[in-house]
């Protein structure tokens, strides 16, 4: 019985994308960043973010992805992420994406977005944002960001991105933990 609840799971668990490192924990001991994902910044301007896998007390001492745009960052627009290729999606289903953030400095609100890309990686097939929200303060307290992506036919990669718009973020640092992906009936 056990063994059938077992199989049961995990054919369960393999419909939905898998994340590698959903929640931080692993840490990549040369450059302190979360393993398993990887991380954007302008070429050559690499000094105007920072991205690091941090200790969160007020999460029982877990770590969680910190991004932080510097504060001497020009005007322009471009979002910082960290990304990844997923596994394990079908098309025609349809998936929620959610992550838990916090802020510190930051103008708006971080953002998790999913592109459906063709065998190439470059054309596009859907796309799929979280709110745009303008903050007046910090988020002090842990707050749900989601989207909600149904995956066209011709979908051969499936990526994950979450981060913060640069512009009007100066000096700001997003906080980032508990990405997950669920199939929507």
């Amino acid at each position: 019985m056990v063994l059938l609840l077992a199989l049961s799971l995990c054919a369960a668990a393999s419909k939905t994308p898998q994340i590698v490192n959903a929640d931080f924990e692993t840490v990549n001991p040369r450059s302190a960043t979360p393993s398993g994902w990887l991380f954007t910044s302008l070429p050559g301007q690499s000094q105007l973010v920072s991205y690091q896998s941090l200790l969160e007390p007020e999460v029982n001492g877990s770590r969680v992805l910190a991004i932080k745009v510097a504060t001497d960052h020009p005007q322009q627009r471009v979002a910082y992420n960290a990304h990844q290729d997923l596994q394990g999606f079908q098309a025609g289903k349809t998936y929620r994406v959610t992550a838990r953030v916090r802020t510190r400095s930051l103008q708006s609100l971080p953002m998790v977005v999913v592109q459906c890309l063709d065998q190439s990686k470059q054309k596009p097939l859907g796309f799929a944002r979280s709110e745009q929200r303008e903050l007046k303060q910090d988020l002090a307290e842990w707050e749900t960001i989601q989207t909600v992506i149904q995956v066209p036919e011709g979908t051969a990669t499936l990526r994950l991105r979450i981060g913060i718009p640069a512009e009007g973020n100066a000096g700001g640092t997003a906080l980032i933990d508990d990405v997950q992906v669920v199939e929507v009936p």
